[in-house]
């Protein structure tokens, strides 16, 4: 029998519980019982979000794998070991070199290479589905939203919502409301307004201080002039105002004078490589950079970021179109153009969408104890003279049921199957896409790379399509030749462009 443990995480966030780990935890007990696994151990991080890297027992449960203690780690769903796919390729590898599987109790996609490029087909086809899609799921969402009532179960700051999901105005809350857009209109800073709300002890929506960000949100919330906005929903003087519209277009022409003030309005630049490059020294990630060298030009480029922390590594920064350029033409000439390869990706794909499992079962028994505990707390507060204390996590509550009726009608939908031919065709139309477009690189970088190790003489790609032994698939180029307008040369001390810029693209 194969030894394994659990890892649960909970997650920061309005919809989210400290108790789910307990869920979690029984789901990930439930699949290992099916599938012939012996749990020798847990690990829970409770309070802590994903983004950050202050997981301490997800760091213990890395290390308890590089000393072999277990064969395979249980995870509820594939975001708790990680908050994007780059980073879970990234504690994927860790676990792999130490012979340590990950399996996942309730998720839809297979595990595996063909399993994440599966998942990319289904997000290219589901463009072709989306009107049907909508129409299905947000059905009951829209009618709501026709009715102006409230449709993720929470209010922002001056409103509250009473019995019948309708907006009401908060009139505490609404005076913070009409003095925020008092003191913007009379000329008063961002950060002058944050002074004076925290200094008066004023709390926002969520019990926290006052920032910019927060106070720029509310100057810009259309809600505040009556307008209810869902989707492509907007109904005038749906919800009560606040504020008279003079107010807020005066406040809405500042902020444009603010933005159009030097430095308000910079672009930016996609990194299409951004958590999936790394340097093939030291296997730590290469961040995207930009600077301006002395005659103002704008240039580019990915960096080892243990050099940029001044960290013993001497792998060269590289220009940042020249690399995405490479990986997206390893892609067509190794696989776009290979009829074989995609004959097998096709094979491959068809047979994983059979294995795939739901996380329906899951979802209902977490509605049930949403639905329970709002139902309680409920009648608990109308008992109480003052049900105030109790508000917050009715709201709260009543989100997560809402947001669990929505997951569970979107489980309940036919999955869409797809042929081998099918696939086929999408893998086939990609190639015969315009590659000089960047949406065109980001989307072959999503789908097919995994993961890219970039030395100064080679490069090795892996690729979401399995090997003959079941692994991602490896396109190693050995004679990279670098020359120097493929280097950027950047002082640690400043960021002067001392090369010269390629305006080359491939077409």
């Amino acid at each position: 029998m194969k030894k394994g443990v659990i890892y649960a995480r909970y997650s920061a966030g309005p919809n989210q519980r400290e108790e789910s780990i307990e869920g979690q935890i029984r789901e990930c007990t439930r699949f290992a019982k099916q599938s012939n696994i012996e749990i020798i151990g847990s690990y829970a991080d409770r309070g802590v979000s994903g983004r950050s890297d202050k997981r301490v027992y997800f760091q213990q449960m890395l290390r308890d794998a590089e000393k072999k203690k277990f064969e395979c780690v249980i995870v509820w769903k594939i975001d708790r070991f990680g908050r994007n796919r780059e980073e879970i390729a990234l504690n994927k590898i860790r676990c792999r070199k130490s012979g340590v599987e990950i399996l996942y109790a309730t998720e839809h996609i297979p595990e595996g290479p063909t399993g994440i490029l599966l998942e990319s087909m289904l997000e290219g086809l589901a463009e072709f589905y989306s009107a049907q899609l909508s129409q299905n799921i947000l059905r009951g969402l829209t009618e709501n939203a026709l009715q102006g009532k409230a449709i993720n179960g929470s209010a922002c700051l001056g409103y509250k919502i009473d019995k019948d999901k309708k907006y009401v105005v908060d009139e505490l809350e609404a005076a913070v409301v009409r003095r925020i857009f008092n003191m913007f209109a009379e000329g008063f800073k961002y950060s002058e307004i944050e002074a004076t709300l925290n200094e008066l002890r004023l709390k926002t929506k969520r019990g926290g201080q006052y920032n910019k960000n927060s106070i720029s949100r509310i100057l810009k919330n259309e809600k505040y002039i009556g307008v209810f906005r869902w989707r492509d929903i907007v109904i005038e003087d749906g919800i009560p105002a606040i504020i008279d519209k003079e107010l807020f277009c005066l406040c809405q022409e500042k902020i444009k004078m603010v933005k159009s003030a030097p430095g308000g309005g910079r672009a930016k630049v996609p990194y299409l490589l951004t958590a999936k490059l790394y340097c093939g020294y030291c296997e730590s990630s290469m961040i995207g950079e930009s600077g301006n060298n002395r005659h103002g030009n704008t240039f580019n480029y990915y960096k080892c970021s243990s050099r940029k922390n001044h960290k013993n590594c001497e792998k060269e920064t590289v220009k940042k179109e020249w690399i995405e350029q490479f990986v997206v033409r390893a892609i067509y000439d190794n696989v776009l153009s290979n009829e074989a390869v995609i004959e097998s990706i096709a094979e491959a794909a068809v047979r994983v969408q059979s294995n795939e499992n739901s996380a329906l079962e899951s979802l209902e028994l977490q509605l049930a104890d949403a639905t329970r505990s709002l139902n309680n707390l409920i009648k608990l507060a109308e008992g109480m003279d003052d049900p105030q204390p109790l508000a917050a996590r009715i709201v709260e509550l009543d989100a997560t049921k809402t947001d669990l009726e929505f997951q569970i009608e979107k489980e309940k939908l036919p999955r869409i199957i797809l042929t081998k031919e099918q696939i086929i065709y999408w893998l086939t139309h990609l190639r015969d896409l315009d590659m000089s477009e960047a949406d065109v690189w980001r989307k072959i970088i999503n789908t097919f790379i995994h993961a890219v190790f970039l030395y100064d003489d080679k490069i090795i790609i892996t690729a979401n399509y399995e090997d003959k032994h079941g692994d991602f698939e490896k396109i190693t180029i050995n004679s990279l030749n670098l020359d120097e307008q493929d280097i950027i040369k950047v002082p640690q001390s400043d960021h002067e462009n001392r090369v010269r810029m390629s305006d080359t693209v491939w077409r």
